[in-house]
């Protein structure tokens, strides 16, 4: 499309008294032509856009922008977008999301067009929160024990492993302790990259190790406070030039330390 040039002119004066109006100037049709043209496109988008837009070579898209992916392959989402030379940014933006979201690694998903062919794709990702074995290796796990289809081999992935549990096997009781950790990973980020590995040892209790080799008890009630606490116990014995190898905080407002 070819921008319209703007010219301007002086009006000519009016005679005094007279009730006549000036014909509009080309320049000045051409103006509003272009005015009502930037309207009716500006109108149809936020419409939806017409059938006839989707046919111009204009609106086709050119660029994907991804925000939110840390896992997700941006292959993955041109491919579940089904971007090709065809597709323009006025196509269905829901069913577009409906799209994306079907990926296994997609809790959800926003699109947005900025014209004239860019299309934004905000994504919300499946978290990985812990490490378990399994035939392959170490497979991530979200918060519900659902393995993600990421390969920590080629993904680094910063989340602790999960050691079998001790005793009767118990879904529920695990996943609780799933729970735990993605509570802790949306909290306190620098918390969670310090634990190693978790395990539940007992019904009433469970094992985390720190990456300082520390071992820290806790009962399934803790919370992310009562665990941060053990940070001004480290300092505390560190400036004492003294180590813990186990802090047990199963005792209320206690924290025991175990020298070694």
């Amino acid at each position: 499309m070819t921008a319209a040039r703007l010219e301007t002119s002086a009006a000519a004066p009016r005679a005094k008294g007279s009730a006549a109006t000036a014909a509009p100037s080309p320049s000045a049709r051409r103006v509003a032509l272009v005015a009502a043209i930037v309207a009716a496109v500006v109108a149809a988008a936020a419409i939806g856009a017409p059938v006839a837009f989707r046919r111009m070579d204009y609106f086709h898209v050119q660029r994907v922008e991804l925000h939110g992916a840390r896992y997700l392959q941006p292959a993955e989402v041109t491919a579940a977008l089904g971007a090709d030379t065809a597709a323009t940014v006025f196509d269905d933006l829901a069913a577009l999301e409906a799209r994306v979201a079907r990926l296994p690694l997609v809790a959800g998903a926003e699109i947005t067009r900025t014209l004239p062919g860019t299309l934004v794709v905000r994504i919300a990702e499946r978290t990985p929160v812990a490490l378990v074995a399994a035939g392959t290796g170490l497979r991530a796990v979200d918060t519900t024990g659902a393995i993600l289809p990421i390969d920590p081999a080629l993904t680094p992935v910063d989340a602790p492993v999960l050691h079998a549990a001790v005793g009767a096997r118990d879904a529920g009781a695990d996943r609780r302790l799933l729970a735990f950790l993605g509570q802790l990973r949306a909290k306190d980020p620098a918390l969670f990259d310090r634990i190693e590995s978790a395990q539940r040892v007992a019904a009433d209790e469970w094992q985390l190790r720190t990456t300082a080799g520390t071992r820290v008890r806790v009962m399934p009630e803790v919370t992310v406070g009562r665990l941060a606490t053990i940070f001004p116990v480290e300092q505390d014995l560190t400036s004492r030039r003294l180590h813990a190898v186990e802090l047990d905080l199963r005792y209320r407002n206690l924290v025991i330390a175990r020298l070694p």
